[in-house]
């Protein structure tokens, strides 16, 4: 139940957002009442100067909704151009990403939540007499200046929200962290054998959407007195339609369970194995590695035609993929006891490398520039990684190299990628301090 309440708040969190702050209004409103209206002798508690006449609250309160209103459209004017802004000149995809970062849909529950506040408090201060002094103005005063600051964070959110450096710089930190997480789990994780994965029971999705996460809890509360291992295939961020396969289970032990309970326990492990309607954009590292391939394919593309941003993309994602690649293996050992073991198949070596490049290699791979910079980046990513990974990075170094050399015309161009090939062949693997290049900065 908690997990449907979480994955109910990540889909509509924008909604949540906006609601959350509007309802602070509400509470005002309330605070409004008792002291004007409802138990008035409060108000001698309260220094002087946080009372104003009714004629100051009032005159006050009317000009601050029309701006409440009046900025309400203009900050959705705003937002909307941004918005072209994104899907025209990065990715329509980071849409979604800038409408979550905070300061952004909140402030329209401020604005909104606002309005309503001062034109409910004019309506309880027709009710008193024009002598009584009141609260409702002088919180209508601090919810302006707070109003004002929430507008200040978002003008600073849209100015750093239109560069081109600084949304690639935000996507790759958010990137960076995240790959860094699943390299340490990856280098936590014991070293499994991919060999040893036998048929057993098959574990089918129980409804339409997108492998959203892994109750690695619910995993183990449910296996941990069964001698089994549990092998899920599918990747994070896959999209799965009902009763697709996704997860083995071999249970080791016989006789131990009847057919109906081990059905039981089918469903159980399905429910833990969370399908959501949207891709999981708090833990998946490849969600954010394919917006930076979209930011280079849009910047590679006839319209824009923006090699310096690609390359820029390029030079992240070469970064993100070595950190990736310095650890030993690829699958993740969520869970393993005596009894019970979780692992989770993550991409392979040559598996990211062609999902992160192959798109990138097919428009750019006839203009020099570009693939030059692949090329070096490839390189780099074999010099920060992992010997085990190494030798498929070197396989897909020289399919990028034949891929690019064939569609060059130059014979200079050719021979400048020649160069880049002749030092990888000799130099690769004295050309860097490897652990120094893994270090972030």
């Amino acid at each position: 139940m908690l997990r449907q309440f979480k994955l109910a708040y990540v889909n509509n969190q924008n909604s949540i957002r906006m609601i959350s702050f509007s309802l602070i209004s509400v509470l005002l409103l309330i605070l409004t009442w008792i002291f004007d209206y409802g138990y008035p002798q409060l108000k001698d508690q309260l220094p002087q100067a946080m009372l104003l006449s009714k004629e100051v609250s009032t005159s006050f309160l009317s000009n601050l909704s029309g701006v409440f209103l009046t900025v309400t459209t203009f900050t959705f004017t705003t937002i909307l151009t941004i918005l072209n802004h994104y899907a025209s000149t990065f990715s329509p995809r980071i849409l979604q990403d800038f409408i979550e970062k905070p300061n952004v849909l909140s402030l329209f529950g401020i604005f909104i939540g606002g309005f309503f506040y001062t034109v409910l408090a004019l309506f309880f201060l027709s009710n008193l007499s024009d002598d009584v002094m009141m609260v409702s103005g002088t919180i209508g005063v601090f919810y302006a200046i707070a109003s004002m600051i929430a507008f200040i964070l978002f003008v600073r959110r849209v100015l750093k929200g239109i560069r081109v450096d600084d949304v690639i710089e935000t996507i790759y930190q958010k990137a960076y962290n995240l790959v860094n997480q699943e390299a340490q789990a990856r280098q936590q994780s014991e070293r499994y054998d991919p060999e040893g994965i036998v048929d057993g029971i098959k574990i089918y999705g129980k409804s339409t959407g997108y492998f959203y996460d892994i109750d690695s809890e619910a995993l183990k509360r449910l296996l941990g007195h069964i001698r089994c291992e549990l092998v899920i295939t599918q990747k994070i961020g896959d999209y799965i339609p009902k009763g697709m396969y996704l997860a083995t289970l071999n249970i080791f032990d016989e006789n131990t369970m009847s057919e109906d309970e081990q059905l039981e326990l089918v469903k159980a492990i399905s429910d833990a194995l969370v399908i959501n309607i949207a891709k999981n954009d708090q833990t998946d590292y490849h969600l954010e590695i394919s917006y930076l391939i979209e930011v280079a394919l849009r910047a590679l593309s006839p319209g824009i035609n923006d090699p310096s941003t690609a390359v820029s993309c390029i030079d992240k994602l070469a970064l993100l993929l070595g950190r990736l690649f310095s650890s030993q293996n690829h699958f993740l050992v969520l869970a393993s006891d005596e009894n019970t073991k979780i692992i989770y198949k993550s991409y392979s070596v040559e598996e990211e490398m062609y999902l992160t490049f192959n798109q990138i290699l097919y428009y750019s791979k006839g203009e020099p520039a570009m693939a030059r910079s692949i090329l070096e980046n490839i390189y780099m990513i074999y010099m920060i990684s992992d010997e085990s990974a190494q030798g498929q990075v070197t396989d897909f170094f020289y399919y990028a190299y034949q891929t690019c050399y064939d569609a060059l015309e130059s014979d200079l161009d050719r021979q400048k990628l020649q160069d880049i090939k002749d030092d990888f062949e000799r130099n690769r693997d004295d050309q860097s301090d490897r652990d120094a290049l893994r270090k972030s900065e």
